[in-house]
């Protein structure tokens, strides 16, 4: 995920004993806090302002990630609005004994910026470089045209 540094966060983790579930393996809401974490970061990067999350727009768990693994999370903007933000969270894991990284989810989230009095803030516009982000931002549009007519069904 290739992003400026202003719109892009990074971390790593080793999975403890006390991140995981019954089957020895990473506890899904462990992993929920680490990308809404990560992605916070992220996105207060390009916001220049407090974030808070707004929604989780969908998370894929694609591979279990075992007691021990490194799990290193990958952040990116890849949509802004006047006050909101979507960002990508792409989780890979490796096992300690082995150098091939395997993509175990992925995670959009919307995030929206905050000023000083707690209201919503403008956030600087995301513009997408590469045709990789290009991709991104179109799908990201055609997501918010998705959770807005959700919305606007469940308020009817």
């Amino acid at each position: 995920m290739e992003q400026t540094k202003t719109a892009y966060a990074e971390t790593t983790h080793i999975v403890m004993s006390e991140d995981i579930n019954q089957l020895g393996n990473l506890h899904g809401g462990t992993l929920m806090q680490w990308v809404d974490i990560i992605g916070a970061v992220a996105a207060t990067r390009h916001a220049h302002s407090t974030v808070t999350t707004a929604a989780l727009d969908s998370m894929d768990f694609k591979h279990p990630v075992p007691l021990g693994a490194i799990v290193t999370l990958q952040a990116a903007v890849t949509w802004t609005g006047r006050t909101s933000l979507e960002v990508r969270v792409d989780v890979y894991s490796e096992k300690s004994n082995c150098v091939v990284k395997k993509r175990t989810n992925t995670a959009y989230l919307v995030f929206v910026a905050l000023g000083y009095d707690g209201k919503p803030h403008e956030v600087p516009p995301f513009t997408p470089r590469t045709d990789s982000e290009k991709r991104e931002y179109e799908r990201a549009a055609r997501r918010r045209e998705a959770r807005l007519a959700r919305k606007n069904s469940e308020e009817e």
